[in-house]
């Protein structure tokens, strides 16, 4: 049985080995697979040595250090110019799950961050990731666009369709055919989004499917799930319904354009409902689907309108109210007109409209229409504005000259995952395009961003002040469903120097005296006179024998410094409080000369003395001679 003593010791070793712990990274793993261990670490340890570790982190404890590079199943990679290292563990097994330990070697005690493994059941052996599930549905002999959203940086890559485990042969179709029996395949590199159309639909075409985008390793695949259902006789006929009547049992496609300034959101219905018997507008022959577009106010927004094949060579309009001949905004027919310009895309079936300098009274309902003979087929476009400012609230943030600060802006629960960013000035439909610092890249010069989900914020700090970071900024989050969510701050930064500065001129061996003012309020007694460019990084000179401070009024303090040397010169600051603030100090230059220096100083005022006495005498004697 231990005893006291020994238990006492085992606690002090377990906190002797940890200096700090800069948080809590939380990952996840499935068995037989890999799992990368992202460590982040502070500016000025890139050269330092990084490893992973276990237990309390003794000996035999390390599991990989940046010297080794591979070790077994570890491997380490310590990228300095983000200043993250990343281990990856390889293989991984049940019992792998627990904590770890991310070490960052310094003179004296490591610098520590936790980390959480948690390994679940193994995924299937072919898939590295899902990002989602993509619900599409489609009519029998009709055709179904598939579109599949992916991350930045991955737009040069191979994009492709398949189903079952996604094998050789269940390949449908990949971006460097475009063309391929009842395949197409379309990659929008500016939108991220790549688009599949699987033409006459089938029964048996029914049943999941993967998006997929080549990379190094492991492929990423998003999962689909196309469901097929047979043609009514009343959608043959072409039998009309309501644009309000759409079914609510929608399924979505989030497109995030590529200046980050507006949203489109397709509805992509299921089939009509029997019930509806309510006849539309006569000009409707039918609705497509629900487009819902964001923008801001004074920016432009884009309309993308999808329609069928063979319309290619049809004209295309966008119209608002009966759309009545003077309701038509913009033809392919004109390209441009004022504020509307149209683009028609024949491959990929898709006509786009963008409306430039947009108004609050914009918005509302718009049609996207396709010319033919009859009735011609619309979409309706529910387009919303906001002004391009924010917020109706600002959190005031103060900070001090050369100092460092910290901004929290907090976001819904349901925000976590979500891509955060961070931006100067006040106009939302720009910030992601001007952001200082985001989520994907947490250290960039003075800023750093740290995502604290358990408390539901992120939190980023500026180092260094400067008295140009003071105004507005916007903490913003990422919506895929509508726009970014943001919060406003307004930071001051208040200048740390000074009451008074002044300069004094002092001669070697001689005494100098100066009168050092404060505010009242900080009339504690503590006084302190330090030498150095920065107040926050200056040598205290009061242990020097030669410096003598003594309080001269409530509100100033005197120095005294005996037997000048010419290494005395330079800057200094005095002050009184027991801590630095903005307003209590003052800002002392001292020159120091020796006595022939300082005798060459005097000398042309001396002389323009006996200049002055000369005139006057010579004045003198000719008024007397008159």
């Amino acid at each position: 049985m231990w005893s006291v003593q020994n238990l006492l010791l085992l606690l002090c070793t377990t906190l002797n080995w940890m200096r700090s712990s800069e948080g809590l990274i939380h990952v996840f793993g499935y068995e037989g697979r890999d799992v990368r261990v992202y460590c982040p670490y502070s500016q000025g340890y890139e050269t330092h040595q990084k490893y992973l570790c276990k237990n309390l982190c003794g000996y035999w404890d390390y599991l990989i250090t940046s010297s080794e590079k591979n070790k077994t199943k570890y491997s380490i990679y310590d990228d300095e110019k983000t200043k993250v290292f990343t281990v990856i563990i390889s293989d991984v097994r049940v019992d792998d799950a627990g904590k770890y330990w991310c070490g960052v070697t310094i003179l004296g005690k490591d610098l520590y961050t936790e980390v959480k493994l948690e390994v679940q059941p193994a995924a299937p052996s072919w898939v590295s990731s899902t990002a989602g599930l993509i619900h599409v549905f489609g009519y029998e002999g009709r055709d179904v666009r598939i579109s599949c959203p992916y991350s930045q940086g991955y737009e040069d890559h191979v994009k492709y369709l398949c189903k079952n485990r996604c094998g050789y042969s269940d390949y449908l179709i990949k971006s460097s055919e475009k063309n391929k029996t009842k395949y197409s395949i379309y990659d929008d590199e500016r939108t991220r989004v790549f688009t599949v159309i699987i033409s006459e639909l089938r029964f048996d075409d029914a049943g999941k499917y993967w998006c997929g985008v080549t990379v190094l390793g492991r492929d990423l695949y998003t999962e689909v799930k196309l469901e097929v259902q047979p043609e009514k006789e009343e959608h043959n006929a072409g039998r009309e319904k309501k644009l309000e009547d759409l079914p609510a049992h929608s399924t979505t496609a989030v497109y995030q354009h590529q200046n980050s300034t507006m949203r489109t959101i397709i509805a992509a219905t299921s089939p009509v409902s029997e019930e509806l018997t309510e006849a539309a507008p006569s000009w409707v022959s039918s609705v497509e689907g629900l487009i819902h577009v964001f923008g801001y106010e004074g920016r432009d927004v884009r309309i993308s309108c999808p329609y069928d094949r063979g319309f290619e060579d049809h004209e295309k309009y966008l119209c608002n109210n009966d759309c009545g001949y003077s309701d038509v905004l913009v033809r392919t027919t004109q390209k441009t007109k004022t504020r509307y310009f149209i683009h028609d895309d024949k491959t990929r079936r898709v006509f786009t409209v963008t409306i430039s300098d947009l108004h609050l009274k914009d918005a509302g309902k718009y049609l996207c229409g396709v010319t033919r003979l009859g009735k011609d087929p619309f979409t309706e476009v529910k387009l919303e504005l906001k002004p391009d400012r924010c917020c109706n609230t600002l959190n005031k943030i103060h900070g001090d000259e050369e100092g460092s600060v910290s901004i929290s802006c907090p976001y819904e629960p349901q925000c976590q995952n979500n891509f955060k960013f961070f931006c100067r000035g006040n106009h939302p439909s720009t910030c992601l395009q001007q952001a200082v610092i985001t989520s994907k890249n947490r250290q960039r010069g003075r800023f750093r961003l740290m995502d604290d989900r358990k408390s539901r914020k992120f939190v980023v700090t500026i180092s260094n002040l400067t008295l140009n970071d003071s105004g507005l900024y916007l903490c913003g989050v990422q919506r895929n469903s509508s726009l970014d969510v943001f919060s406003a701050v307004q930071l001051e930064v208040k200048e740390r120097c000074c009451v008074k500065t002044i300069n004094i001129r002092g001669v070697v061996g001689k005494p100098v005296t100066f009168q050092c003012r404060y505010p009242p309020q900080h009339n504690n007694g503590t006084m302190l006179l330090c030498k150095g460019d920065l107040a926050n990084n200056c040598k205290d000179m009061m242990d020097q024998s030669r410096f003598t401070l003594t309080n001269a009024s409530p509100n100033s303090l005197s120095v005294t410094i005996t037997k000048l040397e010419a290494g005395d010169g330079g800057t200094y600051w005095c002050r009184s409080g027991p801590e630095s603030s903005v307003g209590n100090y003052t800002h002392i230059h001292l020159s120091v000369a020796d006595e022939a220096h300082h005798a060459l100083l005097a000398l042309p005022a001396v002389l323009l003395l006996l200049v002055i006495i000369v005139l006057v005498l010579v004045y003198k004697k000719k008024y007397h001679k008159k």
